[in-house]
C-alpha cells in the first residue's frame, strides 16, 4: 500500500502602487520607469517590478510562499532611489504597499525697480503709480501696481521655472505707458 499525503502551500501576493507629486512631471525629470525590490523578513529576495506608464504605475508579487518554517513570511518593498525625489513607502502586505515620490518643483523670481531720470521729479510730472505687467512666454500673467512708497520695486516670487515636462519658462516684464 502507498499513502500519499499531499499539502498545499499557502502563497500570497503583494501589490505596489506609484504616487507621483511633481505637479504632472512639470520640471521633466520624471523617469520613465521605476524599480521596486521584494523583501522578505527584511531580506532581498532578489525579486523586482518594473512599473511604468504603460502599467499605470502598479503591478504584484504573486505566488509568494506565505511560510517558512511554519511562520508567517513578512513581506515589504524597497525602491530604487529615483534622482530628485524623496520617497515614502506606506500600507502593508495585506493592503498593499504605495510608493509616494515627491519632487519640488523648481521655482525662480522676476523682480525690479523703476528708475527715474526727471532731475528728481523737478516738473512735478511724475506719476504716482505705475503699472508692471508680469509675461510668461509673451503671455501676462500677473500685474502690479508700483508707486513711491513701494520704492518704485516690484517682485514676482516663486514662480514655476518649467511648464509641459521641463520646458522652460521665459519671464519678461512690460511698464504701461507712462505720459
Amino acid at each position: 500500500f502507498v499513502i500519499t499525503n499531499t499539502h498545499e502551500t499557502a502563497e500570497t501576493s503583494v501589490s505596489v502602487e506609484k504616487k507621483w507629486v511633481d505637479n504632472n512631471d512639470q520640471d521633466g525629470i520624471r523617469p520613465e520607469s521605476i524599480t521596486v525590490k521584494l523583501l522578505a523578513n527584511g531580506e532581498d529576495t532578489g525579486k523586482t517590478l518594473v512599473l511604468t506608464a504603460a502599467n499605470n504605475w502598479t503591478g504584484s508579487f504573486t505566488g509568494l510562499p506565505k511560510f517558512e518554517n511554519g511562520k508567517e513570511i513578512r513581506y515589504t518593498i524597497a525602491e530604487v532611489s529615483v534622482e530628485g525625489y524623496t520617497t515614502v513607502i506606506s500600507g502593508s502586505q495585506a493592503e498593499g504597499f504605495t510608493i509616494t515620490n515627491t519632487h519640488e518643483t523648481e521655482v525662480v523670481s522676476v523682480s525690479g525697480s523703476k528708475t527715474w531720470n526727471d532731475n528728481g521729479n523737478q516738473d512735478g510730472a511724475r506719476p504716482e503709480s505705475i503699472t508692471i505687467n508680469l509675461l510668461a512666454n509673451g503671455e501676462v500673467i500677473q500685474t502690479v501696481t508700483v508707486t513711491e512708497e513701494t520704492g518704485w520695486a516690484w517682485s514676482f516670487p516663486n514662480l514655476p521655472k518649467y511648464e509641459n515636462h521641463g520646458t522652460e519658462i521665459v519671464y519678461a516684464i512690460t511698464e504701461e505707458a507712462v505720459e
